[in-house]
């Protein structure tokens, strides 16, 4: 039955951060092409932030389907969000010295921190709290 539950998050995480990661794309993409105003960087950091309210939309309602505090749940989700957002920048400004092509790079970025996040999201932000006894 977890196993069951386990590859259900999994499929449905999947596809919301296909959702999400394509629109945060897309801004990056639509960001980058103004390059007077954003950076690679600044237009990663601006997509991102932008992006994080569907992010944490999908995975609350439909990937995890939590009924924890929704403002603690949120405060966890943009911990974790804004930790991966700053490797994020990390890792592009990594991968921009080994392509100079700011959308493969931004693409590889969002890949492996992707993997990440979802363990993340299943162990500490959208744990599911059982009620248990408390000890006399």
């Amino acid at each position: 039955m977890k196993s069951h539950s386990f590859l259900r998050n999994l499929n449905r995480y999947v596809v919301a951060s296909v959702i999400s990661n394509l629109v945060a794309f897309s801004l990056y993409c639509a960001f980058v092409s103004f390059p007077i105003v954003f950076t690679p960087i600044t237009a990663f950091a601006s997509a991102t932030l932008l992006a994080l309210p569907l992010s944490f939309s999908l995975n609350r309602f439909w990937v995890f389907s939590s009924k924890n505090n929704i403002l603690a749940e949120f405060s966890k989700f943009c911990l974790g969000y804004l930790s991966a957002m700053f490797l994020g920048m990390l890792l592009l400004t990594s991968i921009l010295k080994w392509t100079q092509n700011p959308y493969t790079a931004q693409f590889f970025s969002m890949a492996i921190l992707g993997s990440s996040a979802f363990l993340v999201h299943s162990l500490w932000t959208f744990k599911s709290i059982k009620s248990s006894k408390l000890p006399l």
